[in-house]
């Protein structure tokens, strides 16, 4: 079975207390993926976002690979910093993921972490 393995996560600063621990739940879910017998073969990928306001800091993205301990040596680096209000650019980060990542197996799956809402009416009041 092959997999592709998307993590979409909210890298603004209100994840600055949560961030260290996000990532080591995320290097978990890798090295359990990595390691299930039957094997599965698996590519991990990541699309860090932030808030329209950061720039061109405004998106992280790691395409897939297959070395999970490339993936989690990039993963090492990101931080929480960013953002400015409660909604965050959550519908840009799921954007990007699907339309900037080369997904290639039949199987995809993206799962999102987040603690804010995404920026529009009909999600947040705010806007």
């Amino acid at each position: 079975m092959e997999v592709d393995l998307c993590f979409v996560m909210d890298c603004t600063g209100s994840m600055g207390s949560y961030i260290e621990g996000v990532k080591n739940s995320i290097k978990k879910v890798v090295d359990y993926m990595a390691n299930m017998e039957p094997a599965i073969r698996i590519r991990i990928g990541f699309c860090g976002y932030r808030d329209h306001c950061d720039g061109s800091n405004r998106l992280q993205i790691f395409d897939f690979t297959n070395s999970p301990e490339n993936f989690k040596n990039s993963l090492s680096g990101v931080s929480a910093s960013g953002g400015g209000d409660t909604p965050e650019d959550v519908l840009g980060g799921l954007d990007a993921a699907v339309s900037r990542m080369t997904w290639r197996n039949d199987i995809r799956v993206l799962l999102h972490i987040g603690d804010c809402p995404p920026h529009g009416r009909r999600f947040t009041y705010t806007d």
